[in-house]
């Protein structure tokens, strides 16, 4: 999932962590079906959003284990 600012990002990290509104933590695939989260499947979702808001705010040295300029 591509997102288009800082906020899409977050807004997803959110609704997708929220136990009220996503209380059985699903997902989707390739677009298929909504279907349970494994674990792994959170993490990646979960570490794919953040990824794409550092570099947004210029900060990838935080996954890229670099110092900052």
């Amino acid at each position: 999932m591509e997102f288009e600012n800082v906020r899409e990002a977050l807004k997803f990290l959110l609704e997708y962590n929220d136990a009220t509104l996503n209380p059985n933590l699903k997902s989707r695939v390739n677009g298929g079906e909504w279907s349970p989260s494994t674990v792994n499947e959170a993490q990646m979702a979960n570490y794919d959003a953040l990824a794409q808001a550092a570099d947004m705010l210029g900060m990838s040295d935080l996954y890229l284990n670099e110092q900052p300029a």
